[in-house]
């Protein structure tokens, strides 16, 4: 019988959440109830009413970002680093785009590559990587001979420099290093919650030329964004696999408290403590001076957030049928002291509205505006 709970409410959440198209609920399932001071889902033939760790303000306004994207597709998943508590879950399209792996994972794989080759300590950040091409593919010749364009390993995921990704998992890594530091991350396999949720599928060739253009983030796999939402808490929580939850325990429910959640559970450990802790750094280039700098500076010049550090990572690539601009924004912030993560995907047409980094950062925005007036500052 509790199976088929869970089983309901992932199919109330598909269905209740600022859906773009209608689709008919499956027997059994009411709606999503956003409420002032909490979330239910209505489920079962007796309308039984569950209660959400959700929190309604949040999630009002992630539905409102994501249905002025102008996404077909798209999703808004968050939680509370600390607890694993989810805070948004909003899905717009014909189904629930937050547990479904519909995008490719692109360049957030550089995440699992990164991360593989720090625990093998095959570099640290002053590592200096020489690379020729490699902005929109990876051929055979760009693996070969030294390389024009050099940078140092700690500037390449905040920049995002494919070429740096495929030369270096090409000299020290296996098909088999990335496939398991994707399962530790999210990218392959179920992430750690308390409802049944599809697994993202990471696909790495054991061919040369194949592992460097998934590690490059070259169509290796399919990911959720609840996939990517756990790979980015589980660097904020240096390491630590910490399990998410959705649904508001036994207590919660009959007290009407939301947060009071169960103790923090873990699941093992992802990452070492000082892997983490570099990724995290790096991390922090892509809002500083990297893929979504841009993103975080205001058409006044001024930065986005203030002084507060944000580690994120982005990604896009084209492709599908029908054919899709699929944009990725994964965070978490602050990222000296880490309170939320953020996960963000939309599948834009071609011609396309907004990208998921000023989603995201739109997001982290209300979140962190509402509870500290004013222009945001870093916590001392």
């Amino acid at each position: 019988m509790r199976s088929r709970l869970f089983l309901a409410l992932a199919a109330a959440i598909a269905v209740g959440i600022a859906p773009a198209t209608a689709s008919p609920a499956p027997p059994g399932v009411r709606k999503l109830h956003v409420e002032a001071g909490a979330v239910h889902a209505t489920v079962g033939a007796s309308g039984k009413q569950v209660r959400l760790t959700l929190d309604p303000e949040l999630q009002r306004a992630a539905e409102r970002l994501l249905a002025r994207s102008g996404a077909p597709e798209g999703a808004i998943v968050a939680s509370d680093v600390r607890t694993g508590r989810i805070l948004v879950w909003a899905s717009r399209g014909d189904r629930d785009y937050v547990a479904t792996p519909l995008a490719p994972s692109a360049s957030l794989f550089k995440i699992v590559t990164a991360a593989a080759l720090l625990e093998g300590r095959k570099v640290n950040v002053a590592t200096p990587v020489c690379y020729t091409g490699g902005m929109s593919a990876i051929t055979a010749a760009d693996l070969q001979g030294r390389g024009a364009t050099c940078t140092v390993f700690g500037e390449a995921l905040g920049r995002s420099i494919n070429g740096v990704f495929a030369r270096l998992a090409g000299q020290h890594l296996t098909a088999d290093d990335l496939r398991n530091k994707a399962r530790d991350l999210g990218f392959d396999g179920e992430v750690p919650i308390d409802i049944p949720v599809a697994p993202s599928a990471a696909h790495v060739p054991a061919d040369g030329l194949g592992l460097a253009r998934a590690a490059a983030g070259f169509w290796s796999g399919r990911l959720s964004p609840l996939g990517a939402l756990f790979a980015m808490q589980t660097i904020a929580n240096d390491g630590e696999r910490v399990r998410l939850s959705l649904l508001a325990p036994p207590g919660a429910q009959e007290r009407g408290d939301a947060g009071a959640l169960a103790p923090r559970s873990t699941d093992g450990r992802g990452l070492r403590a000082d892997v983490a802790r570099t990724l995290r750094s790096m991390l922090e280039v892509t809002t500083r001076r990297g893929t979504c700098a841009k993103a975080f500076r205001k058409p006044d010049g001024t930065r986005a957030l203030g002084t507060m550090p944000v580690a994120a990572k982005t990604g896009t690539l084209v492709g599908g049928s029908p054919s899709r601009m699929f944009s990725w924004f994964a965070s978490f912030a602050p990222s000296d002291r880490p309170e939320i993560a953020v996960s963000v995907m939309l599948a834009n047409d071609i011609a396309w509205r907004t990208k998921a980094n000023l989603v995201g950062r739109e997001l982290l925005e209300i979140y962190f505006g509402r509870r500290r007036p004013g222009p945001v500052a870093r916590r001392r």
